[in-house]
């Protein structure tokens, strides 16, 4: 199998680290004539071993554990074509080595040693919680010769750039923000410190709309107004949709509405002058908020900038009923927008798609759910752990036959969803109405027998330990409701990323169920189209076009070279 480290190597003049480096440990290990030969060739090929995982050489990794951790614990043996028990080997020989290396030069936990001026003011922080926040920032800028009335906000963001590339830190940002918080309280409280102040970063994202209050109250009214007739507040209403809309619907369009006024603003269009949602739909001031939102991504078309443009166009003609040369240049707007709008995947979801091209990723993720099942049958005695670990198997073999949303995932309900079908031999389907369903289309996964085996397993023994009171959700809660999407989903990727090395979220399922599907019958779009349950066919091409010709190519490839003798 190739190996397919965790790590991606740097190769743009890689970061060097200020402290010994695994290169020090080589030799040392090999000058070291009181080890015995084997274990000298077992360290220095594990220490080799190990530096190629975390994509380095082993001169750009600390002789430190501290330092490797975060990297360590990233690897994930089937990843790299090696055996569990093999990539356990290789670590205990690393950290063996590094300990006997630490021992005989007496290095402390921190591998960089302090000038006097640093740990005279170390010294001074009588705080435990502002000598570990500080510790790693002053030992770099010490070994780098930084005076510490010379450290700035450009210090720091070296130090975590250090720190990011040369120790794998998990979350740099937190730590940005822990280092100059630190500094600023023993700015404030030791003596002799540097009066320097350090900026705390703020890495959240910048509001990005108005507050309601800033729009005229007419505006607003008229806005409740539509969403009121959206939502069906009355069905006598000329206007009023077939069906009326889901409160999470609801909900997102006066966030798409709010959105559009803030652009319109900040595109000049004085607040004031939104009296009505007519003032909004005008095609001079659409065309202001659709050149914001391309703006923001360089000129890229995405799916968001069409929608708005779409529902700002149906908005025009059937509430505001503006005049048809009006509704006109909206809908140009419209077909501009669809004809140049990126098709197919983004690349994060290639990236999951082409790791499982791989059969040996493919075949641990179908074995999954059967192996974390009998784990749980095994761990009878952990009560709510083999519980969990039966749930989690559930849902992820769910995702592997009926393909569905999370949201519908997370809501089966025994009663309504989860019906047993009589027969010979008697099978469960998940039975999804359309009032459920994102777009409204209905949803049936009979599900194999195999399955119904283990989704009965799991009712009889292993649900009940998870509920508090009587519930009739198959994923149940904490207290009376399901299991909430955010929590499921978290559980499903996390268990994932442990047992083969690779981060599936619940929703991916569906582009790994349509990429499989178009790997065994190129072009079968309206498979796939039922399969997920699109409403049509041009949803799914847009979605997945592309998918098949990798497929396509290499089967070509195959004709080409094959021989006509």
């Amino acid at each position: 199998m190739q190996e397919n480290p965790v790590v991606t190597p740097h190769v743009d003049a890689p970061i060097r680290p200020v402290e010994p480096t695994l290169a020090d440990v080589l030799v040392a290990i090999e000058r070291d004539a009181s080890l015995p030969e084997p274990k000298r060739e077992a360290w220095c090929c594990s220490i080799r071993r190990s530096a190629h995982f975390l994509g380095r050489e082993p001169a750009q990794l600390p002789a430190r554990l501290r330092a490797l951790r975060f990297g360590i614990v990233r690897l994930h043996h089937a990843q790299l074509g090696v055996s569990r028990k093999t990539l356990q080997n290789h670590v205990a020989n690393l950290k063996a080595a590094i300990r006997r290396l630490s021992s005989i030069e007496r290095k402390s936990g921190r591998g960089i040693a302090l000038n006097s001026t640093w740990q005279a003011l170390y010294d001074e922080l009588a705080v435990p919680r502002l000598r570990l926040g500080l510790s790693g920032c002053l030992r770099y800028c010490s070994a780098n010769n930084i005076d510490p009335w010379s450290v700035s906000d450009k210090t720091v963001e070296a130090f975590i750039c250090y720190v990011d590339e040369v120790q794998f830190t998990i979350k740099p940002r937190d730590l940005h923000k822990q280092v100059t918080r630190c500094w600023n309280r023993a700015r404030e409280s030791v003596p002799g410190w540097p009066q320097t102040i350090l900026t705390v970063p703020d890495f959240r994202a910048k509001a990005t709309s108005l507050p309601w209050d800033a729009f005229p109250r007419s505006f607003v009214e008229d806005i409740e107004r539509y969403l009121g007739q959206l939502g069906g507040d009355s069905i006598l209403d000329e206007d009023a949709p077939d069906r009326a809309c889901k409160p999470s619907t609801i909900t997102t369009r006066r966030n798409y509405l709010r959105l559009a006024a803030s652009a319109a603003v900040k595109r000049g269009v004085p607040a004031d002058n939104l009296r009505s949602l007519g003032d909004l739909v005008s095609p001079s001031t659409v065309r202001l908020i659709l050149d914001h939102y391309l703006a923001k991504k360089d000129g890229e078309i995405v799916t968001f900038t069409v929608d708005m443009a779409e529902r700002l166009c149906a908005i025009a003609r059937v509430y505001v009923k503006a005049p048809e040369a009006q509704i006109q240049a909206l809908e140009r707007y419209c077909v501009r927008l669809r004809k140049k709008r990126r098709s197919g995947l983004t690349a994060k979801n290639m990236a999951v798609i082409r790791a499982f091209k791989n059969p040996e990723n493919r075949n641990r993720l179908k074995a999954l759910p059967r192996q974390l099942f009998d784990l749980a049958l095994v761990e009878r005695e952990a009560l709510i752990q083999a519980a969990v670990n039966a749930e989690i198997a559930l849902a992820i073999q769910i995702l592997l036959v009926a393909p569905m949303r999370l949201a519908n995932l997370a809501a089966l309900n025994l009663e309504e969803n989860v019906v047993r079908v009589g027969g010979v031999e008697p099978t469960y389907h998940l039975v999804i109405p359309p009032e459920d369903v994102k777009n409204e289309e209905p949803l049936e996964y009979p599900l194999p027998k195999e399955m119904n085996e283990m989704l009965e397993t799991y009712l009889a023994v292993f649900r009940p330990r998870l509920c508090r009171s009587a519930s009739q959700w198959l994923f149940p809660g904490e207290f009376d409701g399901h299991k909430s999407k955010a929590t499921l989903s978290e559980q499903i990727t996390d268990r994932i990323i442990k047992e083969i090395g690779i981060r599936v979220t619940a929703h991916q399922f569906r582009h790994l169920a349509a990429a499989f599907i178009l790997e065994k019958d190129p072009a079968n779009y309206e498979f796939v189209r039922r399969v997920l349950g699109h409403k049509n066919l041009q949803t799914t091409i847009s979605f997945y076009v592309g998918l098949e010709t990798i497929d396509a190519i290499r089967k070509f490839s195959a004709m080409a070279l094959e021989d006509t003798n």
